[in-house]
């Protein structure tokens, strides 16, 4: 039910349907070179982007991966981390967030031991064999996720209290700045995106439901913190999935994804003041909800539809909302499953991963899209 965010990357030359999006507010100097935008956004969900979307598992990874990209997945899992390839259970009902962050798909789930623990994969899909053990949060927290830069990933749960948190990597793992979260829904889900002004100013928006159905924004801007963003004001769906991202491809907006009271997808679009969409889908009721987007607002959602199944839904600027959805793959993965998904540039192509509740393990399924969709269970 959580969500979360992927980089918001220029797609250098990338065309096509799949590869495009955005020209945006600047990012740091040189971390990434993809990530170098004019306006460089970066999302998770899924900007992801984030975009956006949870996911609940069961177990540790125990799938084995090269030695090359056991050494690489390293980067982000040292001081404030521990190690582990033990059996420690994936906690059903917690949310999962994704990112892409340096080569490596970092994925964030809960085990029944109360920890989030970070698990990491190289760009051909191999898992390592082990799993960093993180931080403890209230049992079935909802979790989201950015990379704003090629040196960090910030981590957004509930502590048992139910009170909003961060989580930094920075040269290392600590507590961040924790944001107030007033009258925070205990069923909530969590979205977050980010971009920097001028290559320096950071900003992150950090979405939220609230104990009235309502929607609330959280805004971080560099020098200045936290503090109360939009409250918007409709009603939606109990549990809600929140799905969000920072988009310049034509003029510079955030579009958050959630699930009204009729179960249908909506969209609120930020430009000269907030505007709500309906989009033409329904969902299974508190469905997970992830959204990503590149080079000239290519957008892609990702839910569960009524039947249970994982669909994505697509948005080209130039033609609007497509008219059908199609599911990555006819997966069944449960009902409420959490959903997150996130993507990186490949030459002139895009990765999408998107993450589900397996319904034949008993951790995850990853929909790895390469040029066409493939699917494999993951053990945690």
């Amino acid at each position: 039910m959580s969500d979360v965010q992927t980089p918001f990357l220029e797609a250098n030359g990338a065309s096509g349907d799949y590869p495009e999006e955005s020209r945006k507010r600047p990012l740091p100097p040189p971390p990434v070179p993809l990530w170098k935008t004019p306006k460089g956004i970066i999302g998770a969900a899924i900007l992801a982007f984030a975009i956006i979307g949870a996911v609940v598992g069961i177990v540790v990874s125990t799938e084995k991966k090269s030695k090359k990209s056991d050494a690489k997945s390293d980067s982000a899992s040292g001081a404030g981390g521990t190690s582990s390839n033990g059996t420690v259970a994936a906690l059903g009902g917690a949310g999962v967030a994704a990112v892409y962050w340096p080569s490596n798909v970092r994925l964030y789930t809960q085990k029944d031991d109360g920890f989030v623990y970070e698990a990491t994969s190289d760009q051909s899909g191999n898992w390592n064999s082990s799993t960093t053990k993180l931080f403890q949060a209230k049992p079935e927290t909802p979790l989201a996720a950015i990379a704003p830069a090629s040196s960090e990933i910030h981590i957004y749960y509930l502590d048992t209290s139910n009170m909003l948190q961060e989580y930094v990597y920075n040269n290392g793992w600590s507590n961040g700045a924790a944001p107030a979260s007033p009258n925070i829904s205990p069923n909530t889900s969590l979205a977050a995106t980010t971009w920097y002004d001028n290559f320096s100013v950071q900003q992150i928006r950090l979405y939220y439901q609230k104990q009235d159905n309502t929607i609330q924004e959280l805004a971080y801007s560099t020098g200045s913190g936290w503090s109360s963003g939009q409250a918007f004001s409709d009603q939606a769906y109990p549990g809600t999935g929140l799905g969000a991202f920072a988009s310049n491809s034509v003029s510079f907006s955030t579009r958050v994804y959630w699930q009204a009271k009729d179960l249908t997808l909506n969209e609120y679009i930020s430009g000269s003041g907030w505007t709500r969409n309906t989009l033409q889908w329904s969902a299974s009721p508190s469905s997970g909800i992830a959204a990503i987007a590149w080079l000239n607002l290519n957008i892609r959602v990702y839910y569960e539809n009524i039947a249970g199944n994982v669909e994505e839904v697509s948005y080209n600027n130039a033609s609007g909302w497509a008219g059908s959805p199609s599911p990555p793959t006819n997966t069944l993965v449960g009902f409420q499953s959490p959903i997150s998904a996130t993507f990186w540039v490949n030459g002139a192509d895009i990765e999408i991963r998107t993450y589900a509740k397996s319904n034949s393990s008993n951790g995850h399924t990853e929909f790895a899209y390469s040029g066409s969709w493939t699917s494999k269970d993951l053990t945690f």
